[in-house]
């Protein structure tokens, strides 16, 4: 039998994990949305910053992606995996489909930042970092800066590495889109095919950027969608941006 839909504040918060992933169904979405209007705004601030912190170590995670890894990784991961009692496997509880997905998304991140040499356990569940994704991309010397004036006020500031194939989008000066309304990205091809890059939960800036991967020659777009995002754009873009 499925689980029941999850009701309390803490199973909410859960639900930001799978939300940070886009993993989520438009009618889910639009129940969670739903929700967070009703919940105290203490509970939407940590749905946010949770969607965002998992975001930030995702953009982290495609960026390393983008570089060989070194060749002693299978042997690191493997090592610090936990041995498989099968003693201790007889302890285990049913646990939600919601809450497996919390702890294991975290869990993978650890394991592939292992990539970098270094402890990250500690920024992840301690104080989120600035912004990493960015000195990332800003590092690479193909950088490229583009600043373009947004339909309504404001502007989209886009920081894109080809070497890397990783995107930095940041608003500066826009409006929270209207009521039960998103802002969504768009990446376009030549032929003029859009795909969706993410629903924005929050405006990005500068501390709290936005990180796509895109192709050579790709536009990006923002269109404002109804809450929980489209399967294709419904409205003209607000504003766009050729990518190297």
């Amino acid at each position: 039998m499925a689980d029941n839909p999850p009701r309390s504040d803490a199973e909410l918060l859960d639900l930001a994990y799978p939300c940070a992933l886009d993993a989520v169904a438009d009618i889910e979405r639009r129940h969670i949305d739903a929700r967070l209007a009703a919940a105290d705004p203490a509970v939407r601030q940590e749905f946010s910053d949770t969607v965002w912190q998992l975001r930030e170590v995702i953009g982290r995670l495609s960026v390393l992606d983008a570089l060989a890894p070194p060749p002693d990784l299978e042997a690191r991961i493997l090592s610090a995996l936990p041995d498989t009692d099968p003693n201790a496997l007889a302890s285990v509880v049913h646990v939600s489909p919601w809450r497996r997905l919390r702890w294991a998304v975290p869990i993978a991140a650890v394991a592939c930042l292992v990539l970098g040499g270094s402890v990250v356990a500690e920024r992840l569940i301690g104080p989120a970092p600035s912004v990493p994704a960015v000195e990332q991309v800003d590092g690479q010397r193909d950088v490229r800066t583009v600043q373009e004036p947004v339909a309504g006020g404001g502007s989209l500031m886009v920081e894109a590495s080809l070497r890397l194939g990783r995107a930095v989008v940041a608003f500066d000066g826009v409006a929270p889109p209207p009521m039960d309304r998103v802002y969504q990205v768009w990446l376009v091809s030549s032929g003029g095919q859009p795909r969706s890059a993410g629903v924005l939960t929050d405006l990005p800036s500068a501390t709290r950027p936005f990180v796509t991967p895109f192709q050579s020659g790709e536009l990006l777009a923002v269109s404002v969608e109804p809450s929980g995002g489209s399967h294709a754009p419904s409205t003209d873009p607000i504003v766009g941006v050729l990518l190297p």
